[in-house]
């Protein structure tokens, strides 16, 4: 897994006022670990700085007039970035780099640089305990470097220490490297598969874009409770068997998924988004619940617990759940191991797992999951 830590320095700011690109520095990490490869130039911006930024970063007009143009180190900054993952602290870093691309017309190698595609920061890709630890060790690195400046030198920092914010990660290399990882976990341990390695720990339901969830979730449930009757056999006994039974069918819940088995999990990690690297997620959840003593009012953290309000998916998926009160949206404990599968393996996995008898038609015991096996069994 390849990424690459990117800083610049610009004219000033906005980019819709015409500002340009003046230093970029990108340094490589390659598997977790730093490569020692970097880019660094300096671009004379055929436009002034404001004094306001040179009093940041130190760099004067009269500095640039012989640097070369964004058009002249264009290939080699996009050799550079090509299939690596592309961080920045900035959302105006990635805004730059795309506006000097259409001004030249260009066509960026890397995905994350198309128009369209928004790309999060550093910040947004950790929770808020690795959050914490990524702005403490950015302070510490910049305390041992306060009479120095520079785009390259941050995108050092950055990554230092976003190493230190995810000690918690491991790359998987081979699936038999992953079994060697889970061999020994405790028969409690919890396992979430996701497709999206910066997909966090958090239900569906506190996913939207705005807030008011509790006004959300009571309208959904309402409406759900209201017209399910006739197609249920057996009703629900409890708010929890019907939030289980709505989290089965796709409604957005407070519940979470988990599997009991890792290669369950590492089935929902590698069976989709093959653009993107996988993760695994190792809980270690001990204090299980009895779901009829659940008080979702007077829940103070997400608790596990098993659905008595089964189906055979959940099932057959070895499933458990953890539920999340509203003053704790997200499970975030810096114990969490997370073991990650580059999207290049993800294939291969597949196959590795339909051998231990792990594919749609276990998972999904359904006539879906049947034929969703047999199209892939066919390369469909």
């Amino acid at each position: 897994m390849r990424q690459i830590f990117l800083s610049l320095s610009t004219t000033g700011a906005p980019v819709t006022d015409g500002h340009r690109i003046i230093e970029i520095g990108a340094v490589e990490i390659k598997n977790k670990e730093l490569t020692g490869k970097f880019f660094h130039c300096y671009l004379n911006p055929d436009r002034d700085i404001d004094g306001s930024e040179i009093a940041v970063h130190g760099i004067t007009n009269e500095f640039l007039n012989d640097k070369p143009r964004f058009s002249a180190i264009f290939n080699k900054l996009d050799i550079f970035l090509s299939d690596a993952e592309i961080l920045c602290t900035s959302k105006n870093d990635t805004l730059f780099i795309k506006n000097e691309l259409a001004l030249h017309r260009f066509t960026p190698s890397n995905p994350q640089l198309k128009e369209e595609i928004n790309t999060p920061t550093i910040e947004e890709t950790l929770t808020a305990s690795a959050k914490e630890t990524f702005n403490s060790a950015k302070s510490a690195f910049r305390e041992k470097t306060k009479d120095l400046y520079g785009s390259l030198l941050e995108a050092e920092i950055s990554a230092d220490a976003y190493l230190s914010a995810t000690k918690n990660e491991k790359i998987i290399t081979s699936i038999n490297e992953f079994l060697e990882e889970v061999s020994n976990t405790d028969p409690n341990d919890l396992f979430r598969g996701v497709p999206n390695r910066n997909y966090r720990l958090l239900p569906s339901l506190f996913r939207h874009t705005s807030e008011g969830h509790q006004t959300r979730e009571d309208k959904m449930m309402w409406v759900f409770k209201a017209h399910s009757r006739p197609h249920l056999e057996k009703y629900p006994e409890n708010d929890i068997q019907w939030l289980t039974l709505a989290q089965h069918h796709g409604l957005p819940t407070r519940l979470l998924d988990w599997s009991f088995s890792p290669l369950v999990a590492c089935f929902f990690c590698v069976n989709e988004s093959i653009d993107n690297d996988g993760a695994v997620y190792l809980y270690k959840a001990r204090d299980y619940k009895r779901e009829e003593k659940i008080n979702i009012k007077t829940l103070k953290k997400p608790a596990a617990f098993l659905p008595s309000h089964g189906s055979r998916r959940i099932t057959a998926q070895s499933g458990a759940f953890t539920v999340h009160p509203d003053c704790c949206y997200e499970i975030d404990e810096p114990e969490i191991q997370k073991y990650i599968i580059p999207k290049n393996l993800k294939p291969s996995f597949l196959k590795s797992l339909s051998k231990y008898g792990i594919n749609n038609s276990t998972i999904f015991p359904d006539l879906d999951g049947l034929c969703s096996h047999i199209k892939t069994q066919q390369g469909y």
